[in-house]
């Protein structure tokens, strides 16, 4: 045996004892360094978004000279002198693969530009379809996506399926920061929120994970790495209380969008729900909407869910990601217990638009605010719809301006469209009004909130 292959053969011999458990040391370092925290952050970024949004806030000369306590309220409504640009940052979770994310409402409020920034920094527009500022809840939609576009959604938690004092994880966008953790447990279940001395919610999340502003409308996760709420507030006066919407809140509201009969003329007439009976899960049928395919194919509210084109319901958000873009001639199976197998179909409706919704359905005649009717009323707005009947006893007259139903700003007839879309008989909604006064020689305005029954 010649010198080299000595050689050879030595190293060989030294990987075998030196380096090779050198080598499976470090990984099993590698290994214990790869904890539940890790594991649950690693599953649920892709689904957390970064949400930067911009606001044109115009400063308006009121057009009876001067300045007025309205004016910055109204100002939409006035002729624009000039403006500046404001931006905020917050963050969201996809919930759907075809592109809906969802986040706080005072995020987005008022955005005239929403961009939406994945984990791996791509961009997208964005659009608010749903908001409850009330609820602090937004869906919105990413636009100009490429059809094959498959986005990841965060997974969510069972409903309820709280323990007190477990891990939990805030991801979002703290400052602008994007794609960060912080980490604490679940404080508190339940939290009351009063306002003016009344209990608002009594089921907030109370966590001393870090939340900081731009985490708002981010998910705050278990150690799975599944969504159990969404980050909306800080305790101003002490350190290490945050606040979550809780998902079981947030599955409901969604429920309630994300039908078809919100986004199109069509008609399924089915609103999921869910609750908690011994432990588990049931899904259930929480309304149906008359005349809908669902009520004429004998589907009833309160009937048990088991299944879904013939697969198992994960959560109530899996169903509502199912329905929520069928449209006309799709159809769908419901397992329902009791009732079996259950195709529905989707149908469109009837057609109707802004104008007669807003006569049939509100009792109100509406025409367009013109430039040239602004001038013979002598109103200082130019845009909007005015009141030229009242079919119902309301708190409304002629010459008013609608320019609010819940929580859409009505311009156009459109606008009344698509207020009253998810909206049925007997809902009431919250109508906003502008009544203009002249008074020695003085225009006066008063706003006024009217509820008003849907017909």
């Amino acid at each position: 045996m010649n010198y080299s292959n000595k050689l050879i053969i030595l190293w060989v011999l030294f990987l075998s004892i030196v380096a090779l458990p050198i080598a499976v040391s470090a990984q099993k370092i590698v290994d214990l360094r790869i904890t539940p925290t890790v594991k649950a952050v690693a599953k649920a970024l892709p689904s957390v978004v970064n949400i930067g949004t911009e606001r044109i806030v115009s400063v308006a000369q009121s057009p009876w000279g001067g300045s007025d306590p309205f004016e910055q309220l109204f100002k939409n409504f006035y002729k624009e002198q000039k403006g500046r640009k404001e931006t905020s940052l917050g963050s969201g979770s996809l919930i759907s693969s075809k592109g809906l994310v969802v986040t706080n409402s005072h995020v987005v409020h008022r955005a005239t530009r929403i961009i939406v920034t994945m984990s791996n920094g791509k961009q997208y527009f964005a659009k608010e379809i749903a908001g409850d500022s009330l609820n602090d809840i937004a869906l919105l939609q990413l636009i100009s996506i490429k059809p094959n576009s498959n986005f990841i959604p965060i997974t969510c938690a069972k409903p309820d399926s709280l323990l007190l004092g477990e891990p939990v994880i805030a991801v979002g966008n703290p400052y602008g920061l994007g794609s960060s953790i912080s980490r604490g447990v679940l404080s508190a279940t339940k939290r009351k929120i009063s306002f003016n001395g009344k209990v608002i919610f009594g089921d907030i999340l109370q966590t001393d994970a870090a939340i900081n502003p731009g985490n708002s409308g981010g998910p705050l996760i278990n150690i799975n790495g599944d969504m159990i709420g969404i980050n909306t507030a800080i305790y101003g006066e002490a350190d290490g209380i945050g606040f979550a919407i809780p998902l079981k809140r947030i599955e409901s509201i969604l429920a309630t969008w994300m039908i078809p009969e919100k986004f199109r003329d069509v008609s399924l007439g089915v609103i999921p729900g869910e609750k908690v009976l011994n432990d588990e899960v049931v899904y259930f049928i929480k309304e149906v909407l008359p005349s809908s395919p669902a009520w004429k194919a004998g589907v009833r509210e309160g009937d048990v869910i088991t299944g879904l084109n013939g697969n198992k319901i994960n959560s109530l958000l899996d169903i509502s990601n199912k329905i929520w873009d069928l449209k006309s001639d799709d159809s769908i199976l419901f397992n329902i217990v009791k009732k079996g197998k259950v195709h529905l179909t989707v149908v469109n409706s009837p057609t109707m638009d802004g104008k007669e919704m807003a006569l049939s359905r509100l009792g109100l005649g509406l025409e367009k605010l013109t430039v040239k009717l602004s001038k013979v009323l002598q109103y200082p707005f130019h845009g909007g719809l005015l009141v030229n009947n009242v079919k119902n006893r309301l708190n409304v007259k002629r010459g008013d301006i609608l320019v609010r139903i819940e929580n859409v700003p009505i311009y156009e007839f459109s606008d009344i469209r698509r207020a009253l879309r998810n909206k049925h008989y007997s809902d009431k909604v919250k109508a906003v009004f502008i009544t203009i006064i002249k008074k020695n020689e003085r225009t006066l305005i008063t706003k006024r909130n009217v509820l008003i029954t849907v017909k």
